[in-house]
Parts: structure tokens; sequence; C-alpha cells
């Protein structure tokens, strides 16, 4: 509250939003946790390639989990050339 002789100062509102920065921040978070489900995908891939067990039932899970880590690891790589500029 203000008394009517009090001086205040306008704020000036940006002319453009700021959401640009909080998708990069936004960007930044999830390229973090992918890069923390790459690490878990990888060491479930190796745990299933050193299993013993049903060869179809492993060569199986071991195509799955490549797959994924293909696609996480593009995905990540989109994220890191979008991060560097």
């Amino acid at each position: 509250v203000t008394s009517a002789g009090d001086d205040v100062e306008r704020v000036e509102q940006l002319p453009r939003s700021d959401w640009t920065d909080q998708d990069l921040l936004t960007k930044d978070e999830a390229r973090e946790r992918l890069v923390g489900e790459i690490g878990r995908t990888r060491a479930r891939l190796n745990e299933v390639k050193a299993s013993s067990g049903d060869p179809a039932q492993i060569d199986a899970e071991i195509i799955l989990l490549a797959r994924r880590l293909n696609a996480m690891e593009s995905v990540r790589d989109e994220y890191n050339d979008y991060l560097d500029g």
C-alpha cells in the first residue's frame, strides 16, 4: 500500500515471452534423465547378455533392449546438438 504522494517505479515488461528459457531448462532436464535411463538400459543389456536360459528369450530381450538403447541415444544426440547451439 502506498500513499498518494509516493513515487512508484513501473517495471517494464519484456515484449517477448520468457517461455524459451523455460523450454531450455526442460530440455536440459529431459536430457539428464535420458542419460540416466541410457545407463540403466546398458546395464540391463549387459546383464541379459551374460545370463543363461532360453536362448530365444535372451535374444528377443537383447534385440528389444538394443533398439531401445539406440532410440534413446539418438534422442540424446539430438538434445546435445540442440543444447550446443
